[in-house]
């Protein structure tokens, strides 16, 4: 077993004010605590995992798919594999959340080396 916490993980910071912290990485998923202050975005992109989340503080608009929804804390969401999508944080709190992404993102873990 392998453990850590939110403070301790590997981190990197993306973008301004996106703190991405990954708090699991095994062979076939990544799990991340990701922090997103007030106004930051986190632009259109996409990548070839499905990336499951959940908000668990905090408010923010997420678009994909040709959706758009105002997520607050207790939203979840699933994103296929290759979707455009965007997180914008609202409100005057950081949106903070929880995402697994399937297959392991290999990408991440270069990025925190």
């Amino acid at each position: 077993m392998e453990t850590t916490s939110w403070e301790k993980a590997p981190r990197f910071e993306p973008v301004s004010g996106v703190d991405i912290r990954i708090i699991g990485n095994g062979m076939n998923a990544t799990m991340c605590y990701i922090k997103i202050q007030p106004g930051a975005v986190v632009d259109w992109h996409g990548h070839n995992q499905e990336q499951m989340g959940t908000l668990i503080n905090g408010s923010g608009e997420l678009s994909s798919g040709g959706k758009t929804i105002k997520a607050k804390s207790g939203s979840a969401w699933l994103i296929p594999p290759n979707e455009e999508h965007k997180f914008v944080t609202t409100g005057d709190e950081p949106a903070v959340i929880i995402e697994t992404f399937a297959p392991a993102r290999v990408d991440y873990i270069i990025k925190v080396r």
